[in-house]
């Protein structure tokens, strides 16, 4: 990795725990239920749009219930 990757790292997990809010349930947000939040479901979560990128670790553009639970909640 180089630096400008780790500072944006960075600066996204200190964003992340810095915003941390109410989050709904996983399967509220998973609108079509097929187990994932898209990030056309995750836009319809204010909070979560703003964490989606960070929050999706595998980085396949999917949010799986195990990462939706390690957003940091308020």
């Amino acid at each position: 990795m180089n630096i400008k990757t780790l500072c944006a790292v960075a600066l996204t997990a200190v964003s992340a725990t810095a915003f941390a809010v109410e989050m709904p349930e996983f399967k509220l947000v998973d609108i079509d239920a097929d187990g994932f939040i898209s990030l056309e479901e995750a836009n319809t979560v204010a909070a979560l749009e703003t964490t989606f990128l960070a929050a999706d670790l595998n980085k396949d553009g999917l949010l799986d219930e195990a990462e939706y639970d390690q957003i940091p909640r308020g």
